[in-house]
């Protein structure tokens, strides 16, 4: 089946029904990603794409939960900003009531509600003093964090002893064992619209959500998660979205670097619902958003709209493929369409090789790897933090205190919220954090 190409008028007919769905606001350049979406919803549904986008636009339910189920891509992995699980397990340890419960809100597939237990029970706290409740609206992500099943890209950045404890082979796949598992809930969930299922939480997690939401949708999440959570808890969101969260009355915490936010403790005056500062509207970051947010109740449908035409693409983006099969666990067919982006002198796909040599224990032809990316583009800051942590692993200081340094003059003059390019999400701001000086000693927290 080719992949559907939409006219412009079609396609913003197209994004307005994302946005009404669920939501999503989407950068200009995501824009063009709707046609694989629509394509690929379109091949689950059965149909073509000419008949399943005149569905689509006439807002048949069925249509509009499938285009969303293809039209967001998550890229996530296990112990993204560890940073923050570790200030996690420092509150857990000071936790002087009876149960820690913890909330995953957009959970996708499962990898940072399992993060999250893991650092839990490696700082020392047991089975039956915490709870991870995580939701998604999203059935097939939730499906796929319930099997608790992941290849070895979900675990890229996992430290060993916690995969030989928590992680257990099945197949070509890893496992996150019962004890894990049994302390996480998946539950479907709709942020846009559904109150918080649980009041008194000590902690909630929403990483890359808030960016793609319009200012009102932010405001109102924001407000029910202050009223979800207790006194002294605490929200983490990404470093992108800790602007977003200004006149809220929360408190600031240094989490080795990166930003945390605190609920005030009785005292404190908290704001109103109807008295919250009206947010900027957020720049979205040019990368794939992270989670499906909602599906709405289909409105009345409106008159069949022309079909966009249908043509026969160019050859799909050997960089993009390469990025799908890679997030399959396909690292073979991953590596060997990187190698043929890379032939068009495209630093991203340099990256993707070093990943993937990194993957399998290949550091020097990872750091080779960089470096070829950081001779077609001597600024590409993502380069220059990924040789940070290469060298680490390799226990070259001075050569990662210079490849830090480099990152950071590549990111002069920068806004927080520009996206950066390479081969996952991060804008500016985040990486300026993640570069900043720490000292870490494992799960029992920075020393």
């Amino acid at each position: 089946m080719s992949e559907a190409v939409l006219d412009d008028a079609t396609l913003v007919r197209v994004e307005e029904v994302l946005r009404a769905a669920c939501g999503l606001t989407l950068a200009r350049s995501l824009r063009r990603s709707l046609e694989t979406a629509l394509t690929r919803a379109s091949e689950a549904s059965g149909l073509e794409p000419d008949a399943f986008l005149r569905n689509l636009l006439l807002r048949e339910s069925a249509a509009v939960e499938s285009f969303i189920e293809h039209a967001v891509i998550g890229e996530t992995y296990f112990f993204r900003h560890p940073e923050q699980l570790r200030a996690l397990a420092r509150l857990a340890q000071a936790h002087a009531g009876p149960f820690f419960h913890v909330w995953s809100a957009g959970c996708a597939s499962g990898e940072e509600p399992y993060s999250i237990a893991m650092a839990l029970l490696a700082s020392g706290m047991p089975e039956g003093r915490f709870r991870v409740l995580a939701t998604d609206v999203s059935g097939r992500a939730l499906q796929r964090a319930r099997e608790g099943a992941y290849g070895t890209w979900s675990l890229r950045r996992i430290e060993p002893e916690l995969e030989k404890r928590f992680l257990v082979a099945r197949g070509d796949q890893l496992s996150v064992v019962p004890l894990v598992r049994r302390t996480v809930d998946f539950r479907r969930h709709n942020l846009a619209v559904d109150v918080p299922p649980v009041q008194g939480l000590a902690a909630i997690f929403c990483r890359n959500v808030l960016i793609y939401f319009p200012p009102e949708l932010v405001r109102d999440v924001l407000v029910r998660f202050i009223e979800a959570l207790a006194p002294g808890g605490m929200l983490f969101v990404s470093p992108a979205e800790v602007p977003l969260t200004n006149g809220l009355g929360l408190e600031t915490v240094d989490a080795e670097g990166s930003v945390a936010l605190r609920v005030p403790m009785p005292g404190v005056t908290r704001p109103a619902a109807a008295a919250v500062a009206r947010l900027e509207r957020p720049r979205p970051v040019s990368a794939p958003p992270r989670r499906i947010i909602s599906v709405l109740p289909v409105p009345e449908p409106a008159p069949a709209p022309p079909v966009a035409r249908v043509e026969e693409p160019a050859s799909p983006d050997p960089l993009a493929r390469a990025l799908d099969a890679a997030r399959a666990g396909r690292f073979e067919e991953a590596e060997a369409l990187a190698r043929e982006a890379a032939k068009g002198l495209v630093p991203e796909a340099y990256l993707l090789l070093a990943m993937v040599a990194e993957g399998r224990g290949d550091l020097n032809g990872a750091v080779e790897a960089v470096r070829k990316a950081l001779y077609l583009e001597p600024q590409l800051a993502l380069g220059h933090a990924t040789l940070v942590a290469l060298y680490g692993r390799m226990d070259r200081r001075e050569d990662a205190e210079r490849a830090r340094q480099n990152a950071l003059r590549a990111l002069d003059g920068l806004d927080d919220e520009q996206p950066l390019r390479g081969v996952e999400t991060m804008t500016a701001g985040g990486l300026r954090q993640a570069l900043v000086p720490r000292t870490q000693t494992g799960w029992q927290g920075a020393r």
